[in-house]
Order: structure tokens, then C-alpha cells, then sequence
């Protein structure tokens, strides 16, 4: 018996942040936590949100201390400020770090702190239950579709010591926001290396959610129209960040791509989800490097779907065979990275060689590569981190 959950509502268009305060009228709610950070706030995206909720006569309460991989400890001072103020509904403003943070939040406004029983590894969505404050997110970046996603990427500081923290996940179907406000207008500031990582990170939700190893076709169609969607547009967007349709075609494809990750992800994320705090290397720069190597690695697993994936990256594949197709489908992401000047490995960012045996050990912790076409192992892992070195 397979149990499928669909998407919340999502409002997509230029503007749609000016409905924010109505939105919060429509669940009864009077006090909203802003959830956001300093980057959004500088860059005068949160202003929009306090504006829209002034609007509509609503006060504006602000949580801004996230890191750009929220630790359990921010999150905590995130419930405090919640519950100071009596708020009654949690609104996300910002990417996805922002968006995760905001899940976590909400679960520990009704949950018993602190996170540990409710991470993946341990069993933790038998322990969440529904009865959250609603959760509006607008998201400011076109990649981590956390807005539709199930899940919320934590790093885990429980074990007190820097080198040991790492990242672990809250997967639950109840971590989906209630409303995803989509509004291509906010997302036109994003510079070109931020426009490429994030574009990236959702080719990578697009491409490893395609060849998870779960039954979900409905994920699996979303995942090849959101495919088409972030390869037609994401040259354009880099290239030109005003080009407002663009914008709008690369948010849709996140958020549909994020959605299509219910089927499943693989070992990019859980090598990847490594390096942000280890690196630090950012999430969709990782994802991007890791990418190609991955699907080499995955080929003769998935060979018939990468020659799918191939097609849908507009590659004319009328005269490849099935592996010619697979191969120009991992060709086609190596000259995305190129063209998006993302690092030519993992050294160029930042990793320090002497860290892959501890990381490939720890990637092995991670829940994602349990989907990966392939099984891994913990040599495995260790010689994906040096083939994208």
C-alpha cells in the first residue's frame, strides 16, 4: 500500500508576497513569527513581508539569528522568541536554511525539545504528530524547494564538539508549509553565483528524486517536467538575473523538483550534506561538483533513465542509444557547471583531502543514499569525495 501526499497550496506570480497578511487572517492567526536572516533583511526582501503584514494590520515579529545551516541551537532560541510573543503561526522568509529552520520551529512549539527523538535516523516520524501552528513560506532563492518538501536539514550539535556536528534530517509529511507563497519578483536581486548553486541544487532534487529507488510515478513525471522547466532557463537566469519569466520558470521548477524528492534522493546529498559543515562548501556548489561523478557512478543502475533525463535536458538523443544518451545526459551537467563557473572540484572549494575518510564515514549516516540506484559503502563514498576532488 503506497501513501502519496501532494503539495499545499502554492500562490505563484509576481507580487504574491502582498497577500501574506490575508493568508494569515485565513487561519484565524494574529501574531506571526517572521523567520528569516541578515542577508534577507539587507536585501530588503523581509521588508516587503513586514509591509505586506502592516497592511493588513498585523504586528511584525522577527527571528533573524539563522545560520546558513541552522543548528539546533538557533532553533531553540527560535521557539523562545515564539512563545515570548505569543505568536500563533510561523512565517518563512528566505532559502532554503531559512525554510528548515522555520519546520523545526513549529515542530518544537508542540513537541517536547529537544530535537533528537525527531530526526530520520531514529525513527522520528512515528514521534511527530499534525498538530502544529500553521506554516506559510516564501521563498527568496529558486532551489531547495523547501516551501513543498517533507523534510528540514538540521546540524545536530548534541555531541558538543565542532568536528563531530553534522547534518541530520526531520522528515514528515507534516513539515510541508501550508501555503507556499511563489513570487518571482523577490528572487531578481539573486546575484549569479547564488542564481547557480541554487539552480543546480534543484537539477540535483530533479535528477537523483527521477532514479530513487522508491514507487512514486506521480514524483517521477513532476521530476522530468521540472527537469525541463531548470534546464531551459537556468543559462538565462545567470546571464540575464532581470528576466522575470525565467525567474518565474526556475522558482515553479524548484518547487516541483523539491516536491518530487518524496520519491527519494541519493548519495549527492548524503556526500553533500557532509561538506557544508566540514568544507564548508555551499549545499548547491557540492550538489553541482558531486553531480556528474555520482551518475558515473550510478550508470549501469540507471542507464534507461539517465537516457530519459537526457532528453528532457533537450539533448536530440533521436540517434543515441541508451548508454550514448545516459553519458550525454552527465556531458550535459559538466557543461552546466562549466558555464555556471562553479569550482572544477572539490579541492578548488575548499576541502581539505585529509577529511574524505572521516566524511565518507559520516556520509554513510545519512538517510539519503538509501535510495540511491546503487547501494553504497563506506569506500564507496570515500572514492566519490575523491573522484569530484
Amino acid at each position: 500500500m503506497q501513501n502519496y501526499f501532494l503539495p499545499p497550496r502554492i500562490e505563484f506570480g509576481d507580487g504574491a508576497i502582498q497577500n501574506l497578511g490575508e493568508h494569515i487572517k485565513s487561519f484565524g492567526c494574529k501574531r506571526p513569527l517572521l523567520v528569516s536572516d541578515a542577508g534577507v533583511m539587507n536585501a530588503g526582501i523581509l521588508a516587503k513581508a513586514i509591509e505586506a503584514l502592516h497592511a493588513s494590520g498585523l504586528p511584525s515579529v522577527t527571528y533573524l539569528d539563522i545560520e546558513p545551516n541552522p543548528t539546533d541551537l538557533s532553533i531553540n532560541d527560535g521557539v523562545a522568541a515564539y512563545k515570548s510573543e505569543a505568536c500563533d503561526i510561523v512565517i518563512a522568509v528566505g532559502g532554503g536554511s531559512v525554510m528548515d529552520a522555520a519546520k523545526a520551529i513549529r515542530l518544537l512549539t508542540t513537541h517536547a525539545p529537544p530535537l533528537e527523538p525527531y530526526y530520520a535516523d531514529v525513527g522520528g516520524i512515528e514521534r511527530i504528530r499534525g498538530d502544529m501552528p500553521p506554516l506559510i513560506c516564501v521563498p527568496t532563492t529558486a532551489g531547495t524547494g523547501s516551501e513543498v518538501s517533507q523534510g528540514a536539514i538540521i546540524t545536530d550539535t548534541s555531541l558538543n564538539t565542532t568536528d563531530r556536528w553534522r547534518k541530520r534530517a526531520i522528515v514528515t509529511p507534516f513539515n510541508m508549509s501550508n501555503i507556499a507563497l511563489l513570487d518571482p519578483g523577490i528572487t531578481l536581486g539573486m546575484p549569479p553565483a547564488l542564481t547557480a548553486a541554487t539552480g543546480m541544487d534543484a537539477i540535483t532534487h530533479g535528477i537523483e528524486a527521477y532514479v530513487a529507488t522508491k514507487y512514486h510515478p506521480i514524483a517521477e513525471g513532476v521530476a522530468l517536467q521540472a527537469l525541463r522547466m531548470l534546464s531551459a532557463n537556468i543559462q538565462k537566469v545567470y546571464h540575464d538575473g532581470g528576466d522575470v519569466t525565467a525567474r518565474g520558470e526556475m522558482l515553479l521548477g524548484s518547487c516541483m523538483a523539491a516536491f518530487s524528492f518524496q520519491k527519494g534522493l541519493g548519495a549527492v546529498h548524503s556526500l553533500a550534506h557532509q561538506l557544508s559543515t566540514d568544507a564548508p562548501i555551499p549545499h548547491g556548489v557540492a550538489n553541482a561538483i558531486l553531480l556528474p561523478p555520482v551518475m558515473e557512478f550510478n550508470f549501469s543502475h540507471a542507464t534507461e533513465k539517465y537516457a530519459e533525463i537526457a532528453r528532457v535536458l533537450g539533448i536530440d538523443t533521436s540517434s543515441m542509444d541508451n548508454d550514448e544518451a545516459a553519458h550525454a545526459a552527465i556531458d550535459k551537467i559538466r557543461a552546466f557547471n562549466r558555464e555556471l563557473n562553479m569550482p572544477k572540484g572539490l579541492g578548488d572549494a575548499g576541502l581539505d583531502r585529509a577529511k574524505i575518510p572521516k566524511l565518507g564515514a559520516d556520509a554513510m549516516l545519512d538517510h539519503c543514499h538509501k535510495f540511491n540506484p546503487r547501494v553504497c559503502t563506506e569506500a564507496d563514498m570515500a572514492a566519490l569525495f575523491e573522484a569530484a576532488f
